[in-house]
């Protein structure tokens, strides 16, 4: 009787493996080649030599007038946040209007962020200065942040972010929201400590 119980548990247990193998199979079968192209590039940045970045505190209480894409965030508990992106600011310094495709009709992005945890919010093309002062380098630049809490100044309270940028191949599309969403489960490597520009306080990012 014994040797029948323990069968039974260990078929149920192979099944029950299998289940889950499965599952973790289908959803990663359910990544597109763009999105596996994204997570790769993005589990690959390369960032300055001297990793240059800054701190913003942006204004608890002023609406919509946020960094890079960041159009609307909302506090939901002490450490984290509820922050809205939007597609027409996610890509720097085009000169048109964001156009979604026709298949989507997703101009906003809704994600809670907690504290210490690093995300995109931007992107756009960039000039690199290449081996000689002659020779530029087309790059897509990536603007990460990091979510670094609440801090209250002169009895105003601000959202802090450090922010860093990295780079990636130029060949690669400004892709709204995608690389926001992968980017939620990358941690990468930005600390405070590294600060080298400063503080930025209460700016009116447009």
């Amino acid at each position: 009787m014994n040797w029948l119980i323990s069968g039974v548990i260990i078929t149920l247990g192979i099944f029950a493996l299998g289940v889950i193998y499965l599952a973790s199979f289908d959803e990663e079968s359910e990544k597109t080649l763009q999105d596996i192209t994204i997570i790769d590039a993005l589990n690959n940045i390369e960032f300055g030599k001297d990793r240059d970045n800054d701190t913003h505190y942006e204004r608890v209480d002023r609406e919509k007038k946020y960094y890079a894409s960041m159009v609307d965030i909302k506090l939901i508990d002490d450490d984290s946040i509820r922050i809205t992106f939007d597609a027409n600011s996610f890509e720097f310094g085009r000169d048109v209007a964001y156009v979604e495709p026709e298949s989507s009709s997703n101009t906003e992005f809704v994600s809670i962020i907690h504290e210490n945890q690093t995300f995109v919010a931007g992107c756009n093309s960039h000039s690199l200065r290449g081996a000689s002062t002659e020779e530029r380098i087309q790059v897509k630049q990536i603007h990460i942040l990091k979510y670094i809490g609440i801090t209250e100044k002169d009895g105003v309270d601000y959202y802090g972010f450090v922010h860093e940028a990295g780079y990636i191949s130029d060949e690669l599309e400004c892709e709204f929201s995608e690389m926001i969403q992968h980017s939620l489960d990358i941690d990468f490597d930005i600390s405070k400590e590294t600060n080298y520009y400063g503080e930025v306080w209460d700016n009116n990012w447009t």
